[in-house]
């Protein structure tokens, strides 16, 4: 076989076995509790909500929802959905067999690592839809609130989204080594936690910029909504190239790492 079938077949059997997890749910519930969340709130108190007159809701409706959750719940996230993910194969020592099997150590690495990293862009995907369908049916149900008056401001939403994507690509890899080092599911999980939670405190610091777990605080700021739209540096700001530097060095560190474990 090829490289590049070794690695689609292996990208196939990781999709199937995601379908027999708990992983599934979890990015359907993180992806939805924040838009119900605020959908609740506009239902109950919509007088209060009421835009003045020639302002965009959607400015306030959606910027909220991405600015003020995204920072701390995308980290919690990637720490639980890895840990889930790589502990179906820490059941019955699966991750040995997968490593005795005649195939590529690297294909089935790199293949979990990109199905880890594919429900993590889906869960955004679905975020934001989410966020634009309540503000559509609010618009429905409430005109007041002249959702159906406005546009949402896509460009805009999709870059402070992007930007947070990738400034959480350096703690998936690392969580995602740490989960298939450490076969007890308390490990990662516990560490990814702690770390979560320095990260969201040390963010105003000046030094939070070497600690990936702060990246995807600081990813939020600062949003220039009249920055040019061609603008390298506002896709890319300086904690995005730093945070894909750590995941190209723990996704290829961790490769050779797990690539040493005794599968006998």
């Amino acid at each position: 076989m090829t490289t590049t079938t070794f690695y689609f077949k292996s990208l196939r059997n990781e999709t199937l076995k995601l379908k027999h997890t708990f992983a599934l749910w979890l990015t359907a519930i993180c992806a939805l509790l924040i838009p119900l969340l605020f959908f609740i709130v506009y239902i109950v108190k919509w007088e209060k909500l009421i835009p003045a007159e020639g302002v965009n809701p959607w400015n306030k409706f959606a910027n909220e929802q991405i600015a003020n959750s995204l920072p701390a719940l995308v980290p919690l996230f990637i720490v639980l959905i890895t840990s889930l993910i790589i502990q179906v194969e820490h059941k019955a020592t699966a991750i040995k067999h997968l490593f005795a099997l005649p195939i590529p150590k690297w294909s089935v690495y790199f293949g979990k690592l990109s199905i880890v990293i594919a429900t993590v862009f889906v869960t955004y995907t679905m975020y934001y839809g989410l966020i634009l369908l309540n503000g559509n049916v609010l618009g429905s149900i409430r005109p007041q609130l002249n959702f159906s008056e406005f546009s949402p401001e896509y460009v805009f939403h999709i870059k402070i989204l992007f930007r947070s994507f990738v400034s959480v690509l350096g703690i998936l890899a690392i969580q995602f080594w740490l989960s298939f080092r450490f076969k007890n599911f308390i490990i990662p999980l516990g560490v990814g936690m702690v770390l979560v939670i320095v990260g969201l405190i040390a963010a105003r610091a000046p030094e939070s910029i070497y600690f990936p777990y702060s990246y995807s605080m600081i990813s939020m700021n600062p949003l220039d909504e009249k920055t040019s739209d061609l603008n390298l540096f506002w896709w890319f700001p300086t904690v995005s190239w730093y945070s894909l530097g750590y995941f190209v060095v723990f996704a290829i560190a961790g490769f050779f790492d797990i690539k040493r474990m005794n599968v006998k």
